[in-house]
């Protein structure tokens, strides 16, 4: 079973079948975001080697954690998650001695999680005279950031580790990256130990029917240990369920969609007056403006307008910009990434911008952005190609290479990007452009393929074209509900018919749209083509993608990047907020004009 999540105000981790936690993770303003976990460091001579990325990926659903070991083995397991949110693990557990063939049970075990920006809070509740210890592999490092395109390493700080008790308390300091947990309600007293590798730790516990963990986080010793007591003291678990009960009112009761919304809210860091929005806690705790226009935007239609100004703070005036173009990518604190500029990381934040203007009508936001998105403009205006309406791209929006310079789906996405800034009176000379950016596209993109006219996925503008969809390419299946083409528009009915078909070579897979970055179906391409059946008004097709994303999906309803269209497994990334977003924001109908 997929690890389940828990999250809030900056603070993430994950829980396995055994009700131990496998990570504790934290914004950190120098590191982005660092990790208390129990996998092994990522060798950092394998970062350009994408199978062993791959595998360190998988592997870290799979790990053992750290937490409480029952003295009995656990014959029997399930799992909730309250609210949608916060994560409930039932356990049974043998009695000492009960043979194989006739297993009794002492009781039921329950362990529930939930976090807040002081640590994470974990109650054990179990049956009388049941003893259980603490332990498990430590490793408190920087999140190791496995990507399979890397765009530039970042160096690994040194693994120093000092792990002691003091004051009742179990502390693990690296005092290397400035980062700290301490640990409430461990009664053992234990000998101070300095580590430069993966630490074993086991404690003995003192048998309660009632134990509460609390992991305080901080950049020092001191600081963490303060939140641990401060957690042990006052944490009110019931305060976190009506929180989230608060959050769901009123949403869909699906729980794909839910789980959309509520890990899109756990991917919000706070840092400083803003908020960063990572695309996951666990593989690649960074930002993409993409991705976080889709975790955005889905809040937006969730009732949470406050994450997305403070988000729109973050990426304006928070997220570096060293030559005026935003990165490919982020971490938590705005450091870049990987610099390659991608076109339509460019427009997304004004996109975001833009609808948020549209439902809030913040004047103080539009007031306070409006300088910095006349900046944007201007840096766009710089790229322009000669006295086109094109503009060039490095990459795809897969972080993948492109065959030729421009790129379809980007600028239907600056279409309607400039339409949305033109609808606030924020699109400046764009006002007077639309109609010509539109014939420039039709003129640049539409070509012959196999005798019929369709949109090419990139061009150069002078004749050759690159002939392809992926699942990574939203704009393009958002064409007719932007308003960019009528839904029975020939060009376009002709060109998402080719994208799922099989002379979509490297983007379809078992007839399921996917990409090249990792060849297998993607629940991405499901929901474009769920998007593309509400356009043509087909509900037996977009039925047919809801089927194919609920088998794929997690029991916690996670939705992953790639899957095996036949057993429905994952085949690269458990954690992805981007595909549970997008899911989110067809159900809440959030990209009507």
């Amino acid at each position: 079973m997929k690890p389940l999540d828990f999250g809030g105000e900056g603070v993430t981790g994950s829980v396995n079948a055994d009700g131990r936690l496998i990570a504790l993770n934290f914004y950190h303003p120098q590191q982005g975001y660092v990790t208390l976990t129990s996998a092994e460091p990522f060798p950092e001579g394998e970062r350009y080697n994408p199978p062993m990325v791959r595998a360190y990926r998988n592997g870290l659903a799979h790990l053992d954690g750290f937490g409480a070991r029952f003295a009995a083995p656990i014959v029997a397991r399930s799992f909730s998650l309250i609210e949608s949110a916060i994560p409930r693990i039932d356990l049974q557990v043998a009695s000492v001695g009960a043979r194989a063939a006739s297993l009794q049970t002492t009781g039921d075990i329950s362990c529930v999680t939930c976090a807040s920006g002081r640590g994470a809070v974990q109650t054990i509740t179990m049956p009388p005279n049941l003893r259980l210890r603490w332990g498990g592999r430590l490793c408190l490092q920087r999140c190791a950031y496995t990507q399979l395109t890397e765009g530039g390493p970042l160096p690994m700080p040194p693994l120093k580790m000092r792990i002691f008790c003091q004051d009742g308390l179990l502390i693990i300091h690296n005092p290397e990256i400035d980062a700290a947990v301490a640990i409430a309600g461990l009664t053992a007293i234990c000998d101070a130990q300095d580590a430069e590798t993966l630490v074993e730790l086991i404690l003995p516990l003192a048998s309660d029917t009632h134990l509460t963990l609390a992991y305080g986080v901080g950049q020092t010793a001191d600081e963490a240990a303060a939140n641990a007591r401060w957690l042990r003291d006052h944490h009110d678990t019931q305060a976190a369920i009506s929180h989230w009960r608060g959050v769901t009112a009123g949403l869909p009761d699906d729980p794909l969609a839910r789980r959309g919304i509520n890990y899109s809210l756990m991917m919000a860091i706070p840092v400083g007056e803003g908020t960063c929005l990572i695309t996951d806690h666990m593989l690649l705790p960074l930002s993409w403006n993409r991705d976080a226009y889709f975790m955005a935007r889905a809040l937006l239609s969730a009732g949470q307008p406050e994450v997305v100004r403070r988000h729109l703070l973050w990426m304006f005036e928070t997220a570096e910009r060293p030559d005026g173009a935003w990165a490919r990518c982020y971490t938590a604190n705005g450091s870049v990434k990987d610099p390659a500029f991608q076109l339509d990381q460019q427009l997304y934040p004004l996109l975001e911008f833009a609808d948020y203007m549209l439902e809030t009508g913040d004047q103080a936001v539009y007031a306070r952005l409006l300088p910095s998105v006349k900046a944007t403009l201007a840096e766009l205006e710089a790229r322009r190609s000669g006295d086109s309406l094109l503009f060039a791209t490095d990459e795809t929006p897969a972080d993948d290479p492109i065959a030729l310079p421009y790129h379809l789906s980007s600028h239907i996405l600056m279409w309607h990007t400039m339409t949305q800034l033109n609808r606030i009176g924020a699109a400046g000379d764009w006002a007077e452009r639309l109609a010509p950016l539109r014939e420039t596209i039709q003129q640049t993109f539409v070509a012959q393929h196999q005798g019929r006219a369709i949109y090419a996925y990139a061009a150069d503008g002078a004749g050759h074209f690159h002939f392809y969809h992926d699942a990574n390419d939203f704009p393009l299946a958002l064409a007719p509900a932007w308003g960019y083409v009528p839904p029975d528009d020939p060009v376009w009915a002709a060109t998402v018919a080719f994208a799922f078909s099989d002379d979509n070579h490297g983007g379809v897979y078992a007839g399921h749209l996917g990409s090249v970055h990792t060849p297998a179906p993607w629940a991405l391409g499901d929901i474009q083509e769920m998007v593309i059946a509400r356009a043509l008004k087909d509900p037996a097709r977009e039925e047919k993608a809801w089927a194919s994303l609920r088998a794929a999906a997690q029991p916690d309803g996670a939705l992953p990047e790639a899957y095996d269209a036949t057993t429905g497994e994952v085949v690269s990334r458990y954690w992805f907020a981007w595909p549970s977003a997008a899911l989110a924001c067809v159900v809440l109908d959030a990209f009507k004009q």
